[in-house]
């Protein structure tokens, strides 16, 4: 075969684009590597958290009881919050509730081990906003944590909490 000029110049440019076009590949291959690891990180983290939760919630509701409160009161107040979030009060649901909210009972408890217990209204659906920020951030691999707490509803270095189900919707987002 003649090797003129031009078939030469071809046959470069073939081999470079397929060299091109395998580092593409193998870029492409490593992000979703790095993306199913974020996660899995980031799924572990809200199950770590949501099992965080769950524990509070028990302590919470063992304080309660140890209180005199029937579990039949705390389920029915915990079902007035349920009732409150019809469709029709969605938008009320996405905004952050501060994390400093008047307390409960007017005596704060002194338990066993010998610390405050604060009282709360976080019926396990709650998660603090950077928490959250930083879940979603890695999530998106996305450095911008002012910005995701901005689109939770949070404002400032204030701290608050954030809904779980509207984490999952801004997970879901990108």
């Amino acid at each position: 075969g003649s090797d003129t000029p031009s078939s030469i110049r071809i046959r470069e440019n073939q081999r470079r684009s397929r060299n091109q076009r395998k580092e593409l590949i193998q870029d492409l291959q490593r992000r979703v590597q790095e993306y199913e690891a974020k996660g899995i990180a980031a799924t572990q983290e809200m199950q770590r958290a949501a099992r965080k939760v769950a524990d509070e919630n028990a302590r919470l509701r063992s304080l309660l009881s140890s209180r005199g409160v029937a579990h039949e009161e705390i389920e029915a107040y915990l079902r007035s919050f349920d009732a409150a979030s019809t469709p029709n009060h969605s938008s009320a649901n996405r905004y952050a509730l501060p994390v400093s909210r008047p307390p409960v009972l007017a005596i704060p408890a002194v338990s066993s081990f010998g610390y405050m217990a604060s009282p709360s209204l976080d019926s396990g659906l709650l998660i603090s906003c950077e928490t959250a920020a930083s879940i979603i951030a890695e999530m998106r691999g996305d450095g911008d944590r002012q910005r995701i707490r901005a689109s939770l509803g949070c404002h400032g270095d204030k701290e608050c909490s954030v809904k779980n189900t509207l984490v999952l919707e801004l997970m879901d987002e990108r």
